[in-house]
Formats: C-alpha cells, structure tokens, sequence
C-alpha cells in the first residue's frame, strides 16, 4: 500500500476554504487526503471506506468528472494490525468472536450483541478500517443461486435483480485466476468460465497456493454421503461440494480488499479526497433534501463535508441505520424517545434483520499436517522461507479447501419447520459445511485438528437493531436473535449430525471426537453446546432493507433511495432484504456494483 500519502496527510495546508486544492500526481504525497477540522464541498460524500464505500469511490471517479469525498472512522488496516489481517493463515488470528478483549480497536467496532440463547453477550466483528469487513473476513466468495436472486427481484420488484441482470455487475468487480503453478497437480478445481471476464477487477480471486492435505479426505467423505461436485460456488448453483475460491492476490498470495485493490487504484484520482480516522455523525438537511454530513475526528472538531449531489451511505449493518436514525430517518417512536427531530419516519430501520450463524461442528485430531502443525517453529520457518521465495505454501491458505452445500430433504423436517423454510426457493440450501483446520482445543495433547464447521445459511429467526442514544458515539443495541426459532434449532440438529456421518468417511482422524464428544448424542445437550459456541458469520443483512414503496419494512427502493427523502442513497449489505445463501462477500460488492452504476446513471442523465 502506499504509506506516504498517509502520513504526510496532515502536511497539506488548505489554499481554498471551500475545495481543497488539487496537484498533480507526485507533487505533493498528501493531496489525496481531506484536512480535518476544514469544510469543504464534492458531488458526493460517502459515509463508510469499507467493502462498498471503498468500491463506491472508485467507480465514481474512474466514469465521471465527479468530485468525491470518501469518509472512513478508521485506518488502513496494513498499518493498524501488522501482517495479521495481510496473510491468509493468520485469518482465525484476529476475527474475534469472544469476550471483551477478543476485538482489536484500531479495525473493530467492538460491537457486541444482546445476551442471546446461552445468556451470553457475543462480540459482532465489524471492520473500522479501509476495506471494512472485506479487511477481516474468510475472504471466501460464492454468489446466491439463481433462485435466490429471483426472489430477491420479487421482493423489492424489480428484474434488475435476477440472476441473468445481475450477471453483469457480479462479473465486473474481479479478475479470476486459477493459479494452478502454486497448486498441486491433484489439486486442480472446477470452474465456470462464464462466471467471470477477462475485463473484469481489480479485485483478484482464486485458489490457494497451498492445500491441507485433509481436504481431500472431505471431498471423498462428501461424495460417499452423495454430494456431487458442482462448477464451481460462482455459477449460480450451491447444491453439492466445490473447492472455494478467496479473495486472495495470487501474484502476493496475501488477502485481496475493497481497500487493497479498489481504494488503491483510486488514490491519486484528483476527483477522489480521502477522509482517514473521520466518523461522521449526521446527515445534513434542506428540508427533506440530504445535503451533506457532520464528521469529526475522535469526537473532536467537528465540520462539514457539503454535497453538491448525493450523500451516499455504506458505514455497514449496524452502523448505516445507527446513522439514519441520529439523523432523524428511522423509526418515529424510537427518534422522539431520543429527541431527535422526524425527518422521515420509516419502522424498517433496523428492524427485521437477518443473518447465518456458525455451529461448532465435530473436531478430530487428523494424520495431516493442519494449522497446528504449521506453527510449530520448525514448520512455521520453513513455511515462511517458502512463501517469501515464491508466495505460495501453508500461509496463503486461511485453514479452508473444500465444502459443501445441502439442502435437506423433507423427510428430515418437521411439518413446521418445512413450512417455514418454504419461505425460501428450491435451489437454496439450508445448511454449508466446510472442512476447516483448527487450532489444537484446550486440553489437547496432538498438534493437528480440524472440523466440520457448519454454516446455517437458511435461517428463519428475525433479529433488530436500535440506537442507544442520540449520539452515535454510544453503540447501537443489536440482537441478531440466532437460533431463537424452533425450525432453526431442527436445522441445526440435523446439522450436526450430518457433520458427524461425514466424519465416518475420513479416513485420517484419529482416536476418538474431541467436541463435543461421543457421549453427548441427546438434542438438549447438542443445543446446550451450539448456544455455548455460537459464533456470528458476520453475514447480516436487511438493517436496511431494500424493497416496495408502501412496505412498512422497506428503508430504500431498488436503486438505494431512501424513502421519504432526497439525495440520500444505502448502499451497503445492509440494504439486502436477506441474507442470500453462502457468504455475503460476494453479493455485497455485485449489489454495490449495481447501485453505484444507477447513481452514475444519474449523473449522466441516463435514468
């Protein structure tokens, strides 16, 4: 990344009280940054440096003369956290799932949820840094099933959002490389062409230069249970088992970001001003007309960033409608507790959320060498000798090769729990398994680990989130509300007794179930266990639920419009009306993508 500009940020003086001065390219390093306690006007402010404000920014600038003010609450997170949140291996390192000191300040939110199943507070890992979550996350990318994107153009009305239209945006964000020269031989993946262009990027997409050798012990295990192989987690299709692909560079084998690969290609854009450790507090108002922010810096000297065109919003799940609703854009009831004056009153901000959560699947000691075994010194030096000399090896691999997707047959579930999950199409799977490393459990007398984690993909509990307070500087209060519902508990029992039937085909494991152990077999003691090792996927959605004109739930239209007010645009996860199967990486930045072309759009007149 480019360090300078960053700290020699602040050298700049403002020769303009309004604009802050452009130079050419290399004349002086800071120019690229905005000067804090300083007012100034663009065509655009966006709120949020992460996955979609930082993609945002440079769409913005690369297909029009529009002047843009890019506002981020942290830093770069190369600078922030070391290597840790560079190098795949180190992923599990830093993700934060536990207590109070789990979160790293300077790229963490230090969020933390309403006591939930097991009375216990879980820390919500959210990036406060350039690059957002797309900084911190598993940087495994799949995209919805076609079914999935019909029924998401179905509820907010619009065929923008099928499969087929959104093709194009989904296409658009990375460039696909195989990297089969750091692959083994038998290690070669299926993939689908089509899902990808040779124009597209900048951000980069592909497989590990390395594989865990368990990992084709789980593909065998998968098929003897009748999971067949799929093209590949991007072609629209999630029933079966694939080889995942990671954002993930594979010229530096190091972790691929909005911030890494989007913000730095934008940097020396002289339309592109760049706001660092900046939180904006408010949305400004003529009227009904959104017309710029209040930001400060560490809630001190405040000033205001004027947008000539839009205010653009993508400060995340929990953070855009805290926003909206210091702002006076949200729930009437909750904004006059607050004293906060009405400007639009819309019940749907943060209410109805909608999240995946992750169950501790069965642990074995394995034959292979694992995550444990790489960091033991010997191992971990010749690990580092092999990645500085040809970026390949154990450290470009976050602990994950292969998974699978299922949808459970009726048999299986309740009357109850197969209406419920009618909710969903036929192409959308309830339940993910992957096989994923780990590190030695406490109390483990072996080196080598791994699980059969569990991902709940098709959940039908409905969690919420509220302010606090006036300020946003005091956090948001957030229940996710996971696992609450009957069908979601009868999904994750199944759940885990699958990942244990998988287990039996594995060759490699060794001696007996680590966890939760083969005593405990009952549903109340498997739930007990699955409340007490909850942990968040981090793929909430609907904080700002996107749909119709007239829905009490709806907090913008199809291109991201906030309702009941001008100028004032959602463009995060946050707008997604659910969570779609898999992770969120990927349809985050494909709906960004869309939504940033309907504002250029705009922009020249093509509405």
């Amino acid at each position: 990344m480019h360090i300078l500009p960053v700290l020699c940020s602040l050298l700049v003086s403002a020769l303009a009280e309004d604009v802050p001065p452009q130079f050419d390219d290399g004349q002086l390093t800071g120019n690229g940054f905005g000067i804090p306690g300083t007012n100034a006007t663009y065509d655009y402010v966006i709120v949020g440096g992460g996955t979609a404000g930082a993609l945002a920014a440079a769409r913005l600038t690369e297909h029009s003369n529009a002047t843009v003010a890019l506002v981020e609450a942290g830093g770069f997170y190369e600078l922030s956290n070391g290597n840790v949140s560079q190098l795949p291996f180190r992923i599990n390192d830093w993700q934060g799932s536990g207590g109070p000191s789990s979160w790293q300040p300077l790229i963490d939110w230090g969020y933390f949820t309403q006591p939930q199943n097991n009375g216990k507070k879980i820390h919500y890992a959210q990036g406060r840094t350039f690059g957002g979550s797309s900084a911190r996350n598993l940087m495994m990318f799949n995209r919805p099933t076609k079914g999935a994107y019909k029924h998401w153009a179905e509820k907010v009305g619009d065929d923008a959002y099928t499969w087929e239209n959104m093709l194009k945006f989904n296409t658009r964000t990375m460039k696909f490389s195989d990297n089969s020269q750091h692959r083994p031989q038998n290690a070669t993946a299926l993939y689908d062409t089509a899902a990808f262009s040779e124009k597209g990027g900048p951000l980069h997409l592909t497989f590990p230069g390395y594989v865990f050798p368990v990992s084709w012990d789980a593909i065998k295990a998968f098929e003897a249970l009748g999971f067949k192989e799929i093209p590949s987690f991007t072609a629209g299709a999630l029933q079966g088992w694939g080889w995942w692909q990671f954002s993930i560079n594979p010229e530096t084998g190091l972790r691929d970001s909005s911030e890494s690969s989007f913000l730095q290609q934008s940097l020396g854009r002289p339309g592109l001003t760049t706001y660092i450790n900046t939180m904006a507090r408010k949305i400004l108002f003529s009227g009904k007309k959104a017309v710029g922010v209040t930001v400060d810096n560490y809630g001190q000297q405040s000033f205001n960033l004027t947008a000539r065109r839009e205010v653009i919003v993508a400060a995340g799940l929990w953070s855009s409608p805290q926003l909206l609703m210091v702002s006076g854009v949200g729930p009437e009831e909750t904004l006059k507790r607050f004293d906060i004056p009405v400007l639009s009153n819309l019940p749907g901000v943060g209410q109805g959320t909608h999240d995946s959560a992750a169950v501790h699947g069965p642990i074995w000691e394995i034959e292979g060498i694992s995550t444990g075994g790489w960091k033991q010194p010997s191992k971990m030096k010749e690990a580092i000798t092999e990645f500085n000399q040809h970026k390949k090896g154990p450290l470009t691999n976050g602990g994950v090769d292969v998974g699978a997707f299922e949808k459970i047959p009726l048999a299986n579930l309740s009357k109850k729990a197969q209406g419920d999950l009618a909710q969903y199409p036929e192409d959308w799977p309830e339940v993910e398994f992957i096989m994923q490393m780990v590190d030695p459990p406490a109390g483990a007398t072996g080196k080598n680990y791994a699980a059969m984690t569990i991902r709940m993909v098709g959940t039908v509990s409905r969690g919420n989130m509220t302010i606090s307070s006036a300020s946003n500087l005091d956090p948001p209060i957030i229940d996710p509300n996971w696992l609450r519902a009957d069908t979601d508990k009868e999904v994750a029992l199944y759940a885990l007794r699958r990942a244990r039937q998988l287990w039996e085909h594995i060759p490699s494991k060794i001696g007996k179930e680590i966890y939760p152990g083969a005593s405990i077999t009952s549903d109340e003691h498997l739930l007990d266990l699955t409340y007490d090792n909850l942990d968040p996927t981090h793929h909430g959605t609907a904080s700002c639920s996107m749909g119709k004109a007239g829905d009490p739930s709806a907090v913008v239209d199809s291109k991201g419009r906030v309702f009941g007010i001008k100028n004032l645009r959602v463009i995060d996860s946050s707008t997604m009306p659910l969570t779609p199967p898999g992770h969120t990486m990927g349809p985050t930045y494909g709906n960004a993508e869309k939504l940033v072309q309907d504002i250029l759009n705009a922009y020249h007149g093509l509405e």
